[in-house]
């Protein structure tokens, strides 16, 4: 579980960085990149937790989005959770089913 749930992060954390950069490009909200980073490395640590990790991930990264940018509830922040959160599910299944 363990040696799987290290490269599930990274992936996730990189994939998550990615489409959070571009949603915020498109939408015109300005995001510095640090930011972008943390809040990508820490949702998708959550969402990588078993059971509720996934539910936590979503609740934690709209929280900070709203709080913390300029983003508009919608479109920005919808958009970034609700494919944020399809990207922490691909990936725990491609992960769930190298480590079985």
């Amino acid at each position: 579980m363990l040696t799987t749930l290290a490269p599930a992060w990274v992936t996730a954390a990189l994939a998550t960085g990615a489409y959070l950069r571009g949603v915020m490009r498109a939408c015109g909200t300005t995001v510095p990149q640090t930011d972008l980073a943390l809040v990508s490395a820490l949702c998708s640590g959550l969402a990588m937790l078993p059971t509720v990790g996934w539910v936590l991930g979503v609740l934690v990264m709209s929280l900070i989005l709203l709080r913390a940018t300029d983003a508009d509830p919608w479109p920005d922040t919808l958009l970034s959770t609700v494919g944020s959160a399809a990207i922490w599910l691909v990936v725990r299944s491609v992960f769930a089913g190298l480590g079985a």
